[in-house]
């Protein structure tokens, strides 16, 4: 008899010691875009359309490089930033699905005119396929990124799109030299 009354007293203990409730949704991704190509229009600019996840490392590095000044700095006169969570902004699975040619997981990155009319994107040309580069790290992928930057951006000097390709590097992750490994 004792064991069912604490069974009872467990079954009914308060909904605070239950596991935390799932963090509340953003926007819907919808929306979101649909205010970056609103300001694009409105400043004459492009938007650079990110999707990623809560857990993707790769799309730490993105937004730690979107973020440096002297990428703000070369970027923010031609582009709207937009983020788009493909978890947590309803409707951002589907959204990504719109702009990714290929699943590609993410990072997955789009220059959009602000019409939403594809400039470039992630996606390089590969063995007749289409490969996401996601952050920009390999030299071909950096290549790919530096070609996209150019075509969908042409205002950008050289000399801008040379100093973003350092923020770029010096924003990811950092290569293990050969002689490090001893």
């Amino acid at each position: 008899m004792i064991r069912v009354l604490l069974v009872s007293m467990f079954a009914l203990v308060p909904s605070a010691v239950r596991a935390e409730d799932p963090k509340p949704k953003g926007p819907p991704a919808a929306d979101v875009l649909a205010e970056a190509l609103a300001a694009a229009k409105k400043d004459g600019k492009a938007v650079f359309l990110a999707f990623g996840s809560p857990t993707c490392g790769w799309c730490k590095y993105l937004d730690k490089f979107n973020a440096r000044p002297a990428v703000a700095k070369a970027l923010a006169p031609h582009v709207v930033f937009v983020k788009v969570d493909v978890v947590d902004n309803p409707g951002g699975e589907k959204l990504y699905e719109k702009y990714a040619p290929e699943p590609g997981g993410v990072p997955v990155w789009v220059f959009l005119s602000a019409e939403g009319k594809v400039l470039s994107d992630s996606f390089a040309e590969e063995k007749g396929k289409k490969q996401n580069v996601g952050f920009p790290y390999e030299l071909s992928e950096v290549a790919h990124y530096e070609k996209a930057l150019r075509t969908a951006l042409p205002k950008l000097t050289d000399a801008e799109v040379v100093d973003l390709i350092k923020e770029l590097k010096d924003a990811g992750p950092k290569k293990e030299k050969k002689d490090d490994k001893k």
